[in-house]
């Protein structure tokens, strides 16, 4: 075999393998360990897999999320109460709060064109196309709204709207300054755009912008985050029992004994 031939195959070989050149970073990204990045048969990343966060809490931003709500937003939430959290009716976290403030894992099945997302507590999935199709033109508003994805060289873009405003940004136990309320509601309007993005085959790196023309004077964007890969293959089932159905069934119990 001559020389050339030689740098030909090797060079094919190379490309077989997953090595390929880097992609331009956007701002701010981190750059990829080099060869280490899991790919679907199609070349883009596979970010199958059981992720979480080490440690508990964490800083997410919700300073600069206070600061933009209208004052309108904050006469409305100041009729809310801790208790209102609708985390606390066993509703879904939603989005973007399930990424950053819950501390449960969450797993990842992904294959070409399609990304599943399911979370371990509260139990619930998202269905995110990843074939840059776009949102339907009929949608019902829900908790987690509707998710279309697009690639944008190695990373994830989601976009999503269609929610139903029924969730919070952050968690009501959360309050970043002392005259925080604790409450962070969004509206209907509320516009969601990740970034999801594989550092090197153990870290996952997330990135989200908030938009909520109903509710804030600008965007949200806060700190980006890492999730660590799990040494566990699958989620449990971690399930929410409604406390009010609890608190009303209790007396009855107490009654027959």
């Amino acid at each position: 075999m001559t020389r050339i031939g030689a740098v030909v195959l090797a060079a094919a070989l190379t490309g077989a393998c997953g090595d390929r050149p880097a992609e331009p970073l956007a701002e701010g990204e981190t750059p990829q360990a080099p060869g280490s990045i899991p790919r679907l048969p199609d070349g883009k990343p596979d970010l199958t897999g059981v992720w979480g966060q080490e440690g508990f809490g964490g800083d997410y931003g919700l300073a600069d999320l206070e600061a933009a709500y209208t004052p309108e937003a904050r006469a409305q939430m100041a009729k809310f109460v801790e208790a209102d959290d609708p985390l606390f009716r066993c509703l879904p976290y939603g989005v973007p709060r399930a990424m950053l403030a819950s501390p449960w894992p969450f797993q990842i099945v992904h294959r070409q064109g399609m990304m599943v997302v399911l979370t371990e507590y509260y139990h619930a999935f998202r269905m995110i196309p990843t074939d840059g199709s776009a949102h339907p033109p009929d949608m019902l508003p829900t908790y987690l709204g509707d998710s279309a994805g697009r690639w944008e060289g190695d990373t994830l873009v989601v976009d999503i709207v269609g929610f139903n405003g029924k969730t919070w940004l952050g968690d009501a136990r959360d309050r970043p300054t002392p005259t925080s309320l604790g409450i962070w509601l969004h509206s209907d309007a509320l516009h969601v755009v990740e970034r999801w993005r594989l550092v090197d085959a153990d870290t996952l790196e997330y990135r989200v912008v908030v938009e909520d023309p109903k509710m804030l004077t600008k965007s949200w964007t806060p700190p980006p985050i890492t999730k660590k890969r799990q040494s566990f293959q699958k989620i449990g089932e971690g399930m929410c029992t409604d406390t009010t159905t609890y608190e009303l069934a209790r007396p009855v119990a107490q009654e027959s004994k």
